[in-house]
């Protein structure tokens, strides 16, 4: 992982982690190194939390039958509930490298 890309990951974390405190949610956040779609399902195995969090980021139709996302394997997969945050429409990029 980047240097740099694990800094913004660290403080997208931190940000969101500090939010939820705020409310009142009790959450945990890490980073972890491998193919997410394994990685989130084998870590709701190890921790069997109440439920997953997982964002959309709003792939099209052709890049969605042939790459997957993350947040339906996990609604298949993972054994816990499954709340998948979708974005606005406005707020999705034209291009997933642009995300």
């Amino acid at each position: 992982m980047a240097r740099r890309d694990k800094a913004r990951g660290l403080h997208l974390l931190e940000y969101f982690v500090d939010r939820c405190h705020e409310l009142g949610v009790a959450c945990e956040a890490w980073i972890k190194k491998g193919d997410p779609k394994e990685v989130i399902c084998r870590e709701v195995d190890r921790v069997h939390p109440d439920f997953l969090v997982v964002g959309s980021r709003g792939l099209g139709p052709f890049q969605r039958v042939f790459v997957g996302t993350v947040s339906e394997f996990a609604q298949k997969h993972a054994e816990c509930p499954v709340i998948c945050i979708k974005r606005r429409a406005d707020e999705t990029p034209r291009d997933p490298v642009d995300d």
